[in-house]
């Protein structure tokens, strides 16, 4: 990679003011595998033609491109990462290659063998997915069993040694009532919490997932005992629609085909982790070959029909055109669970007794 000298003082305004803006793929991320150790009820993988990973070398071969196009920032990604045998030889040949890399995984397969490898060689952060705050829960979810006392020993051991995790948790059914252990679990070891409760079909259209969503009612109960929740949906009226009325909108306003991709686990090179095409693979093409072509993406235009332009709460919402596309098989079509969701957030935290929690 090459060295920076373009003067900015920050990664973040590099970001912003050059890269995003030049349409450089800086960010990108590897689906090491679609295998994983766990079965959960919200996967969007599942169902799928699982195929063939990369071999070991081809993985590398991968690495050593993205090097080669200045992809500085790396993810690796699965399935379950550290379920392939070689992962410890890919994860610290990037590393030697000098990328910041971040890590998603379940957690329940960091042994101390690992740890001894991110002691040697830190990864920016690791991000593990918490599906329960306890056995029972996240057996629920899982479709496992015993694997909550491995994830809690692979977070005592990333706490231990000083490596930085973060926790996420997914609010579904089968857990509906653990977001405040979960999150006071991630208070307990300094990790960042975040949460998601909105699902999405399986990569492959299967509505299956969405049997496990919460109910749209139970969302908004936890919402409304979450500050965080409470100061971002108690300012909507800070954030605008700048759409609105407007001619000649991008159809896709999210940053697919502008900075971040991701390789899927046979190597086809992806414009986000949601849209698998299988035009171009890494071991036959080059980054920047596909990155011009998905360019026509980002020169697609909104249809004044689009009724998220239109919307107060676009900003708020933030609607993903891939998850519509999964959903009804259109992507300017928006599925309604979005629209009264978002609604019902409003019709909640625009209630006097959150007027604290405004900012002027």
């Amino acid at each position: 990679m090459k060295e920076n000298s373009l003067g900015y003082d920050s990664i973040e305004t590099a970001q912003k003011e050059y890269w995003s803006k030049k349409r450089h793929p800086y960010v990108g991320g590897i689906e090491l595998t679609e295998k994983c150790n766990l079965n959960c009820v919200h996967c969007y993988l599942q169902g799928l033609d699982k195929g063939s990973d990369m071999t070991t070398d081809e993985v590398l071969t991968a690495i050593d491109k993205l090097y080669e196009e200045g992809v500085l920032f790396l993810y690796f990604t699965g399935g379950e990462i550290l379920s392939r045998k070689d992962f410890k030889t890919i994860y610290v040949y990037a590393k030697k290659k000098g990328f910041i890399i971040e890590l998603l995984t379940n957690g329940t397969l960091i042994t101390e063998d690992i740890i001894e490898i991110f002691n040697m060689y830190p990864p920016a952060t690791v991000s593990i997915s918490m599906y329960g705050k306890d056995n029972e829960s996240y057996d629920k979810v899982t479709r496992t069993k015993g694997n909550f006392d491995k994830l809690t020993k692979g977070i005592k051991l990333l706490k231990d040694n000083g490596i930085h995790f973060e926790i996420k948790f997914i609010g579904v059914k089968e857990n509906k009532g653990d977001y405040f252990a979960v999150k006071k679990i991630a208070e307990d070891y300094g990790a960042v919490f975040s949460s998601s409760f909105e699902m999405f079909p399986t990569l492959s259209g299967d509505n299956i997932t969405l049997q496990h969503m919460l109910e749209l009612e139970d969302i908004i109960e936890i919402e409304k005992k979450d500050e965080k929740s409470i100061s971002l949906w108690a300012n909507y009226k800070k954030f605008s629609n700048p759409f609105k009325d407007r001619c000649d909108v991008p159809l896709f306003l999210c940053d697919m085909a502008v900075s971040n991709f991701l390789i899927d686990h046979e190597g086809y090179i992806n414009p986000c982790h949601k849209c698998r095409f299988k035009e171009f693979n890494i071991m036959y093409n080059s980054l920047s070959d596909a990155w011009k072509y998905y360019a026509k993406y980002r020169e697609m235009k909104a249809p004044k029909t689009l009724k998220c332009l239109q919307c107060d709460y676009i900003m708020l919402c933030n609607p993903c055109l891939r998850v519509n596309y999964l959903n009804t098989g259109s992507y300017t079509e928006v599925p309604d669970i979005v629209c009264k969701l978002t609604k019902m957030r409003i019709g909640e935290f625009s209630k006097k007794c959150y007027d604290s929690y405004r900012i002027n």
